[in-house]
C-alpha cells in the first residue's frame, strides 16, 4: 500500500463539504446537508466513515472496536443499521479494502485518500 506524505487531512468543515458535494452530484433532492449531517454524526460516534458507494445510497463504515467493514444504507432520515451488510470481518485497517475497491466508490473519506496515496487520482472526486 502506497501511504500518503505528509499530514492527513482533518478540517471537519472541508470534511462536511466535501460529502455534501458529492451528494449533489449522485443523490437528486434537497437534503444533502442532513444526510452529510447524519453521515458525520455516526463518524464521531465511534464508526469511522470510509467511503460512499458509487451511488451514493450507501456508506461504507469502519467499527475499529469490532473490526468490521459494514455497508449501511441512508437517507434524509439519517443511517439505517438494521439494513447494514458486512463487508469484511476482523480488518485492522481499511485502507486496503479502500485500494481493492476505488473504482465502485463515489467518494472516499480524505485520510484513506490520503492513506492510499489517491490525492491525485483523477477516479476519485474530491
Amino acid at each position: 500500500m502506497e501511504t500518503g506524505h505528509g499530514v492527513p487531512p482533518s478540517d471537519p468543515t472541508a470534511l462536511f463539504r466535501d460529502v455534501v458535494s458529492t451528494l449533489r452530484e449522485t443523490r437528486r433532492g434537497v437534503y444533502q446537508h442532513r444526510m452529510a449531517q447524519a453521515l458525520l454524526q455516526k463518524d464521531a460516534s465511534g464508526s469511522r466513515l470510509v467511503a460512499l458507494g458509487e451511488d451514493s445510497e450507501r456508506a461504507v463504515f469502519f467499527n475499529p472496536a469490532s473490526q468490521t467493514l459494514e455497508s449501511v444504507p441512508f437517507d434524509r432520515d439519517g443511517t439505517h443499521e438494521d439494513d447494514a451488510e458486512v463487508l469484511s470481518r476482523r480488518l485492522s485497517d481499511p485502507a486496503t479494502w479502500v485500494e481493492r475497491n476505488v473504482a465502485e466508490l463515489a467518494w472516499i473519506h480524505p485520510h484513506f485518500r490520503w492513506a492510499c496515496g489517491l490525492d491525485g487520482d483523477d477516479r476519485v472526486r474530491t
